[in-house]
């Protein structure tokens, strides 16, 4: 007897099948998605060899993702063979493995060809082809795998990877800020991407635009502003910045596509987080002194045993006034989202080309009917794609059944431009387009919170909080949806979206209640459901993580747990993202060890609000209209000089430069010319009562420069501005020295 087991993603050509990994956690493995928008697909193929003359028998793991319809079937064919059975319209709700072919076959190489019948995402994620008429693979996924591995002959025991400093479990800005930032500072990091590229909903599969307090002016610094910089001066997505930054870092082990399954905990610790390969689902064990979870799920902590919430909290419970009477476990829709080369930003749910003459279309019988005329309650902005509305009633459950939430939408698109075409009051503008892509990936707004010493509530946006322990900021409005989603009708898309100030983020969100080394970075965090609406922007988190990556150095440097950091070293903590250009909105720059608080400070040339002085005020940002820096009155170069009461031993010069955070910018729009931003300078120390010059700086994009040179004892540091972008003067918002 033989049996051979083919997995969809061992398939050795796609055709027009997309690949398709985002539900691991769910279903166990990736799989071929047949993407068609109502035209069937070119074939998958793959080639297997039998051992023996005689009849095989076919089996193909498979989905209905509508049940009560039939929304797309597969068949299998062998040498061209086709054979007559339809596979995957079973009324079977969830994976199931169906007898899909019985073929004669002759001993040795033949090809497997599977075969899509409408192009509406049918799907397949494993063939099994056997001469073992007794033999039926389970769909339970325990028994599954066990099946598989036998057939296949590999091994169910993870590979155990050596030992880091940190893990940190994601694929967005939360995790690759928080990997790089400890990265920087010494660690031995894992990062672990459930994903094949890095961005989360801001990657090249989905290109959702990075937002947060920038949309008011009040842009986001630290390392996100860094790599924002180098996408734009270097025309790169964000997937492609985050990979060259991530890779720069020798101490970051960047792991794709592991999915984090498991996790070990004891008393009250994470020994060990399980991972699972989304390709080829071997499992993986990695060790660490510290976690982060920065799923955006929350699954890290999920399976150590975190305390966390799902859905809306009653009104008693934070006092907040948009908070509903009675809890609920509604959570915020995802949007289905797409990228294309075409656009440089997201498509939400589909794609339209307008052709030159009329272009009729009838909707599926699946897909949602949505109301006539303008009783939808909205208006496209746009007709050849989707807008950010088309979302599921909140009573989906994007977390457990969110391959399920993900089809619904996908209802929700069709429906929605067969709406369009036929019903709404200006359909005659739409007559000539034709549905070209269906968005299939799932960009989440809400599901688990992980609970922390302090939740966030929405109270908290409409005071002028002060926290203590503030290590980052939000700015973004409590934008929290509809809980009918588009069917809310004149109610409009909003639940909430009320304005807010920049509002501070304590650190007591970032740790876990009950699980002692576990940080969260991401949507995630400890914050209700209303005050979610504002904290879960891509550019808010990742300040989330670059204050969480920082964290865990101090807390191996001083062999401490979260809490105890916050405690008693906090402090600490804001000193270093503060050096290392995160904005914090009520602290300063009281760094005992940087030399140029306590120089005297003279420039070449100076206006009437931009004295040399402010270099060292202690912000290096306007904040609340105050002068904030030293602004050249004369034509460059020009130089500012900081002067020491005695000669200090000096190896480093930071210099923050001017840009454009000021200014108010949302994430789909292209940014502002970076004028005035200085891109030449060099760097002096006086020695001996000579200057020598120690660093050059050329062709700089950063808006922080830092000069790193032999450590040399000096009476003064001069730095001369040669060039700056579009403009004559010198302006330097911060200097420090070390």
């Amino acid at each position: 007897m033989q049996t051979i087991w083919i997995d969809a993603l061992e398939f050795d050509g796609f055709g027009g099948f997309a690949k398709d990994t985002q539900f691991v956690a769910e279903m166990g493995q990736g799989y071929l998605l047949a993407d068609g928008a109502g035209t069937p697909v070119e074939p998958a193929t793959v080639k297997f060899t039998v051992a023996e003359d005689g009849y095989y028998r076919f089996y193909i793991r498979t989905k209905n993702w509508c049940v009560g319809y039939d929304p797309d079937g597969l068949k299998l064919a062998v040498d061209d063979e086709l054979y007559p059975h339809i596979s995957g319209i079973m009324q079977i709700n969830g994976w199931y493995f169906e007898v899909a072919a019985d073929f004669n076959l002759t001993a040795g190489e033949h090809t497997l060809s599977v075969y899509d019948t409408t192009g509406w995402c049918g799907r397949f994620a494993d063939v099994v082809i056997t001469n073992d008429y007794d033999f039926t693979p389970s769909p339970e996924l325990s028994v599954m795998k066990k099946q598989r591995a036998e057939i296949k002959g590999i091994s169910t025991e993870p590979k155990i990877h050596k030992e880091y400093d940190l893990v940190v479990a994601g694929s967005g800005a939360a995790a690759v800020v928080s990997a790089i930032s400890a990265a920087r500072y010494g660690l031995k990091v894992a990062l672990l991407s459930a994903r094949p590229v890095l961005g989360g909903n801001g990657s090249d599969e989905s290109k959702v635009s990075f937002d947060g307090a920038a949309c008011q002016g009040f842009h986001e610094t630290g390392i996100i502003y860094e790599i924002k910089c180098y996408t734009i001066v270097k025309n790169k997505t964000w997937s492609e910045a985050f990979r060259y930054f991530v890779e720069k870092e020798a101490n970051i082990d960047l792991f794709y596509d592991m999915c984090v399954i498991d996790a070990t905990t004891e008393m009250g610790s994470i020994k060990s987080a399980l991972a699972v390969h989304s390709l080829d689902m071997t499992e993986h064990l990695f060790k660490a002194e510290y976690f982060i979870d920065a799923t955006g799920d929350g699954w890290l902590g999920y399976y150590a045993g975190a305390k966390y919430r799902i859905g809306r909290e009653a009104k008693f419970q934070h006092n907040e006034s948009f908070a509903p009477e009675v809890a609920d476990g509604n959570t915020m829709s995802g949007c289905d989202t797409r990228a294309i080369d075409t656009l440089n930003d997201t498509i939400c749910c589909y794609y339209a080309t307008e052709e030159e003459n009329e272009v009729p279309f009838t909707a599926p019988e699946w897909a949602f009917k949505l109301p006539e005329g303008d009783e939808l309650g909205r208006s496209p902005d746009w007709l050849e794609r989707g807008m950010w509305w088309l979302e599921n009633r909140n009573d989906y459950d994007d977390l457990w059944e969110a391959e399920f939430a993900r089809d619904a939408i996908i209802r929700i698109a069709v429906g929605y431009f067969d709406w369009m075409k036929n019903s709404w009051v200006d359909r005659h503008k739409a007559k000539n387009y034709k549905l070209s892509l269906i968005s299939t990936y799932l960009a989440k707004r809400e599901t688990r919170r992980l609970i922390g010493d302090y939740i966030m509530n929405q109270n908290d946006f409409n005071v002028n909080a002060y926290f203590e322990d503030e290590v980052c900021y939000s700015g973004w409005r409590l934008d929290v949806h509809h809980v009918k989603g588009i069917f809310s009708g004149k109610d409009g898309a909003y639940f909430s979206n009320q304005s807010v100030k920049p509002t501070p983020l304590p650190f007591r969100c970032l740790y876990s209640k009950n699980i002692d080394n576990l940080m969260m970075a991401g949507r995630c965090i400890s914050v209700t459901h209303m005050a979610l609406g504002s904290t879960r922007t891509q550019l808010t988190t990742a300040t989330m993580g670059q204050a969480v990556g920082t964290a865990a150095y101090l807390c191996k440097k001083h062999c401490v747990m979260p809490r105890e950091l916050g405690k008693n070293r906090i402090a600490e903590l804001q000193q270093l993202l503060l050096k290392d250009d995160q904005t914090l909105i009520n602290f300063s720059n009281t760094d005992e060890n940087d030399l140029a608080l306590t120089a005297k400070i003279s420039a070449d040339s100076h206006t009437e609000n931009g004295v040399p002085q402010n270099v060292i005020s202690g912000k290096s940002r306007r904040i609340k209209g105050k002068p904030y820096a030293w602004v050249s009155e004369k034509v460059l170069p020009q130089s500012i000089i900081l002067e020491f009461e005695k000669e200090e031993n000096v190896s480093q010069v930071r210099i923050t430069v001017k840009t454009p955070i000021d200014v108010p910018l949302f994430g789909f729009k292209p940014s502002p010319a970076f004028d005035a931003m200085i891109t030449d300078l060099d760097v002096y120390v006086l020695k001996d009562a000579e200057w020598e010059k120690v660093s050059t700086v050329k062709d700089n994009y950063s808006r922080l420069i830092i000069a790193d040179f032999t450590c040399v004892s000096a009476k003064a540091v001069k730095i001369t501005v040669n060039k700056a972008l579009n403009f004559d003067k010198a302006i330097i918002p911060e200097i420090r020295i070390y």
